[in-house]
């Protein structure tokens, strides 16, 4: 199995209360069986509060863009199903946009090497 993020992007306008409500009530027998079918889901919500930095001199995101929401990583045995969980999921209902990743830790460089001392004669 590999691992896998889904990222999730919420439409602007935000979700009412009864949406909220519907949401949470699908989601618990959603994420039982992707967890029963072996996906072991491991979910981040993230907080509405950001800190955004850029390179020097770029514009700001449009206020209206649909600002990441949550991560859920999950195992799959490759990207197809990894799309194919995503597509089922609830939130899409709901108006999030979904986004399916591999994930992999960073690529740690091989140490320097040092240069060999001339040899004294």
């Amino acid at each position: 199995m590999n691992t896998f993020v889904i990222i999730f992007r919420q439409a602007p306008q935000p979700l009412t209360d009864a949406d909220k409500q519907h949401l949470a009530e699908a989601m618990g027998p959603w994420a039982r069986r992707q967890n029963d079918a072996g996906h072991k889901l491991d979910p981040r919500i993230l907080a509405p509060e950001s800190a955004q930095t850029g390179p020097e001199g770029a514009t700001a995101a449009p206020a209206d863009a649909w600002p990441v929401t949550a991560l859920l990583f999950l195992e799959a045995h490759d990207l197809s199903e990894a799309a194919r969980v995503a597509e089922c999921h609830p939130g899409r209902r709901f108006g999030a946009k979904v986004e399916v990743r591999p994930w992999a830790p960073p690529v740690v460089p091989p140490p320097a090497r040092t240069p060999a001392k001339p040899a004294i004669p």
